[in-house]
């Protein structure tokens, strides 16, 4: 590991804050009811993780959670756990698709990893640490919708990074 990897320059830090606001976009354009929604955010978390590795995506992730629950807070209020989640989301992507290869299986893998760690485990917990509600009482219905949402996560963060792996936009932060 050189030093360069530990170094954020200011082109990196500018293409992460682009990110980190095209997630916080992103984050609020989402269709469906809440039992099934379709959300977009994990599209720029997934590129934060292809651009910058697990470290840096992992921070940048986190101060994306911090900072929308500052500038739009949402109904529940923040809460520690997902920023936790936040933190593991950003180094599975980035662990998965920094300096790899786009392939449909290793967006599938990383995107099972996500859904299955992240998404179904540790939110479900944390959803349930917040309002009591029985811990199997949120999973089956939850199971449902993280199914659906790791088909459709799959498609479009492949074909996002396979129509950059293919630009002139592959090289950011590299």
């Amino acid at each position: 590991m050189n030093s360069r990897s530990t170094v954020v320059s200011v082109q990196e830090v500018t293409w992460m804050a682009l990110l980190i606001a095209m997630q916080m976009v992103l984050s609020k354009l989402s269709i469906g009811s809440n039992t099934l929604k379709v959300g977009f955010s994990f599209i720029a978390i997934g590129l934060l993780g292809y651009y910058f590795g697990p470290f840096k995506a992992a921070v940048a992730n986190v101060l994306a959670d911090v900072i929308s629950n500052v500038v739009m807070p949402s109904s529940g209020g923040f809460f520690l756990g997902f920023t936790f989640s936040a933190l593991v989301a950003g180094v599975i992507y980035g662990y998965m698709l920094y300096n790899h290869k786009v392939t449909i299986l290793r967006t599938f893998i990383t995107v099972l990893l996500i859904t299955v760690i992240v998404n179904t485990g540790m939110n479900t917990l944390w959803i349930h640490m917040m309002t009591n509600v029985p811990y199997p009482a949120l999973l089956i219905p939850r199971l449902t919708k993280e199914a659906f949402s790791l088909v459709y996560q799959t498609g479009l963060l492949y074909i996002v990074l396979k129509w950059i792996d293919n630009s002139k936009f592959n090289k950011i932060g590299r």
